[in-house]
């Protein structure tokens, strides 16, 4: 059996580093508006990167208003850097230092109370142990969701809920061997998102694609068997993920699936352009299935003007602009990286609050500087993704 460490070491850091794309669809300036989608409400959007900046004051106040709320992380992690200092290669482990983990102290640290953990590098067998050493209370307090049931079981134990997702394929427990039967026993052990494709690393044959990824063309959809999973997966209750999809395998996905879709970690277009973003027609289309999508503190897709930096004003940037185009219903949170970020000389790093463990405590408080209201952070910091898993995990 594969020891603790290692096992989350290699299923909740992305498979490999992704790759910015490149700017052929061009730089497309954003509406100081972007028009609201018909019933939907949203903050008041100013330009991005103006208005008013948190104050001391402002963090004061969302550090007790984020301990009061259900903090969902649409791409978590349980580690942290061991040397905190470390600017590049650092070596991480799960926090707070050796041993199996005990997951309330990662409630107390990042405020976040439950996260989508990839098990994307290590396989079934590995989820499965996982799944076991939480039951067993190896891992202390903590739950597998299950069903939505599980959300509230751990919120009125103070238990860390974590949802098993999958985003890369490559692991050869991860295959469908043309067929769908293995989404059922994936079900059975506990998988709850899937995403149809991990951008251009998966090199499946013919027979195993379901999707064509982000860097391989906008004009690829899904094959016949990603129709027919999207179906499946709708039936047996796997939530449908299109953050590294291809523009029309986004749109495929969102038009064929009956529940609400997930773009659990991505970022505008109009305001960064790469593949690895989402244009508005996109971002629409997700939000028309009822779906969220997890804004991300990556540094490169979160540049809006090519210099190779970003922060906090470029973060609350896209997070205004998904909400102006499509509500504030469908827009989440998501960290994609370590409890404490990308190392500090990575292109992934955008700057010290997004790489700080209580970097959503300090995203509310410049929200809430800029006149937001408490409805819409409760929705931004984890109401829309549990909306998300109450209808497709219990059907509510």
């Amino acid at each position: 059996m594969t020891p603790l460490r290692v096992l989350i070491l290699a299923m909740l850091l992305p498979a490999s580093a992704p790759v910015p794309g490149n700017d052929r669809r061009g730089t497309v300036t954003p509406p100081f508006a972007p028009p609201l989608r018909a019933g939907a409400s949203a903050p008041e959007v100013v330009a991005p990167g103006t208005g008013a900046q948190a104050t001391a004051a402002d963090l004061e106040w969302a550090r007790g208003f984020v301990a009061r709320q259900y903090v969902v992380d649409g791409t978590a992690s349980s580690l942290a850097r061991v040397d905190p200092h470390c600017r590049t290669g650092c070596e991480l482990s799960v926090f707070p230092g050796a041993g199996p983990g005990d997951f309330g102290t990662l409630k107390a640290v990042s405020g976040i109370d439950m996260g989508i953990f990839s098990m994307s590098g290590f396989g079934l067998e590995g989820m499965i142990d996982f799944r076991n050493r939480t039951d067993d209370g190896t891992i202390a307090n903590a739950r597998v969701v299950l069903t939505y049931e599980d959300i509230e079981t751990a919120r009125d134990n103070g238990e860390y809920a974590y949802v098993f997702y999958v985003q890369s394929r490559v692991a050869p427990q991860w295959q469908l061997d043309g067929e769908l039967s293995n989404l059922s026993r994936w079900y059975a052990e506990g998988l709850r998102v899937l995403q149809l494709r991990y951008g251009d690393k998966e090199g499946h044959e013919p027979d195993e694609r379901l999707a064509y990824g982000s860097y391989e063309g906008d004009d690829r959809g899904l094959t016949e068997l990603g129709r027919r999973a999207v179906a499946e997966m709708n039936r047996l209750g796997i939530i449908v993920d299109v953050s590294h999809l291809s523009r029309q395998s986004t749109l495929e996905a969102a038009a064929l699936s009956t529940k609400p879709v997930l773009a659990s970690h991505a970022n505008a277009e109009p305001l960064t352009p790469q593949d690895r973003t989402k244009d508005d027609e996109e971002l629409r289309a997700i939000a028309a299935t009822g779906g969220v999508i997890g804004v991300t503190p990556i540094g490169w897709m979160l540049d809006r003007d090519g210099d190779g930096k970003a922060g906090m004003a470029d973060m609350v940037a896209h997070v205004e602009y998904i909400a102006g185009l499509v509500g504030i219903d469908h827009v989440g949170l998501s960290t994609d990286a370590a409890l404490d970020g990308w190392d500090p000389d990575s292109r992934h790093y955008a700057d010290a609050e997004l790489a700080a463990f209580d970097r959503w405590v300090r995203v509310a408080a410049e929200l809430h500087a800029r006149g937001w209201s408490d409805e819409d952070l409760t929705k931004l910091l984890g109401g829309n993704f549990l909306r998300v898993f109450r209808e497709v995990l219990s059907g509510r």
